[in-house]
């Protein structure tokens, strides 16, 4: 479950479509050439999307920092 600032801005993700999404993200990462052990800057707002990308970086044993805009 996440709520934006606004009361209307709010979105909920199972286990199962989180996996899904963590799973084509960290695919997209592997096929730009970032493997186990690379450095990965993650530079986004706090949105639901930035927690796919930090788990798409786990999964694949890329290093992340996160910059939140």
């Amino acid at each position: 479950m996440w709520e934006g600032n606004e009361p209307e801005d709010s979105s909920q993700l199972t286990y199962g479509e989180l996996l899904e999404q963590v799973c084509k993200c960290s695919n997209v990462l592997l096929r730009h050439g970032v493997r186990k052990g690379d450095c990965v800057a993650i530079y986004m707002p706090m949105v639901p999307e930035i927690v796919v990308a930090m788990l798409a970086c786990a999964r694949i044993g890329a290093l992340h920092t996160v910059v939140v805009s």
